[in-house]
């Protein structure tokens, strides 16, 4: 659903859609969009023309919608002769897209900070984050066009804030590589968010983005933890690689998504990733080490092709920001042999079992009830 809509986006500033169209895409994702307010009902004023984008007539014109008799009617102005076409209710476009209440989504799931607001040149600014020492700016362009290099180079005057700009478009992108390279040495970068969002969830891997543009940290800083005899000996037994605190908070910020915090920093998680990130969990929790073979867990419906790779990817990707060291393959460490596991102490991570048990998701409440 998500990308039908940010394509149609392109082609119109305010796009309208039918019912039936979309619900003929996604009838969960007509619901969902609907209920976050993402798609809503828009009845034309009586003093408004309301037209149809199709069916057209004979000649090629948009016809426009009447109300005879109770019923609606699809007649052309411009050739009043041609007869009536009768149009049922869920064909009428009275569907409008609110990119507010999607930059608004988008902003919660990728947990983006500062005020959404409008700037010059149609442009939104969505917010900032901040990475290491350096401040992430976000800008939204409904419609990149023509003069694209003028257009972006000037964010930098709107955004003096910003060390880095990410520049989100719909479903278009910057083709040209020498354009590329010059927005680039700006520290300016422009994303697709067809070709890069979850649909699900809306993340996006925004430390990609930003990759080799960051400002080194000027001090290193190290979470101290302190451990026991016995969880030193652990260290020595199961060859942990990492000192990372997490704490499974068990909270829904919205639909899709779970709150962790990894050395205090809090992270959204995909139900997807979350039901492997669990299934990790549960094995360290065993105190027998934490691996987990990729057939097993494809057995188990954690995962749905065990030689897929990427999901274990995509984890270490979300988590990586947050890790004392940065690195997400320690910490989702793999034995080269086909097996997984959260290279971690198990006494390092906890759980707020009560909100747990309150998940709607029964696979993930199934994962939770070996915790307990």
């Amino acid at each position: 659903m998500i990308k039908y809509l940010l394509q149609e986006m392109e082609k119109s500033p305010n796009p309208l859609f039918t019912k039936r169209e979309l619900l003929a895409i996604s009838i969960e994702g007509f619901k969902d969009f609907t209920e976050r307010k993402i798609l809503n009902y828009c009845r034309p004023s009586e003093t408004e023309m309301e037209n149809l984008r199709l069916p057209r007539c004979q000649h090629g014109c948009q016809l426009t919608v009447i109300q005879h008799d109770g019923a609606f009617e699809a007649v052309c102005l411009d050739h009043p002769e041609e007869d009536p076409i009768l149009i049922e209710r869920e064909n009428l476009n009275r569907y409008i897209l609110s990119t507010d209440m999607l930059l608004t989504q988008l902003r919660s799931a990728n947990m983006i900070n500062g005020d959404l607001h409008r700037i010059s040149g149609g442009f939104f600014n969505i917010g900032h984050k901040f990475y290491n020492e350096s401040r992430v700016g976000f800008i939204f362009i409904p419609n990149i066009g023509n003069g694209e290099l003028v257009k972006l180079k000037g964010l930098k005057h709107l955004c003096d804030e910003d060390d880095v700009i990410i520049v989100f478009t719909p479903a278009s992108g910057i083709e040209d590589v020498s354009l590329k390279n010059i927005l680039r040495h700006e520290k300016i970068v422009q994303v697709s968010l067809y070709e890069y969002i979850n649909t699900k969830t809306f993340e996006l891997p925004i430390e990609k983005f930003v990759s080799g543009l960051l400002k080194p940290k000027a001090k290193e800083e190290r979470l101290i933890v302190e451990l026991s005899g016995e969880q030193r000996l652990d260290y020595e037994k199961f060859d942990y690689l990492c000192y990372d605190k997490v704490h499974i908070l068990g909270t829904i910020p919205m639909k899709w998504n779970n709150l962790i915090t990894i050395n205090e920093n809090k992270i959204n998680i995909g139900d997807y990733l979350f039901i492997l990130f669990l299934r990790f969990v549960v094995e360290l929790k065993k105190g027998n080490g934490g691996w987990l073979n990729i057939y097993d867990l494809e057995s188990e419906g954690i995962i749905t092709d065990s030689m897929r790779y990427q999901i274990y990817s995509n984890l270490r990707t979300t988590v990586q920001g947050s890790l004392i060291e940065r690195n997400g393959q320690k910490f989702i460490q793999s034995d080269g042999s086909k097996h997984y596991r959260i290279s971690t102490h198990p006494d390092l991570i906890t759980y707020n079992k009560k909100k747990l048990l309150l998940h709607q998701d029964k696979k993930i409440k199934d994962i939770i009830m070996e915790l307990l």
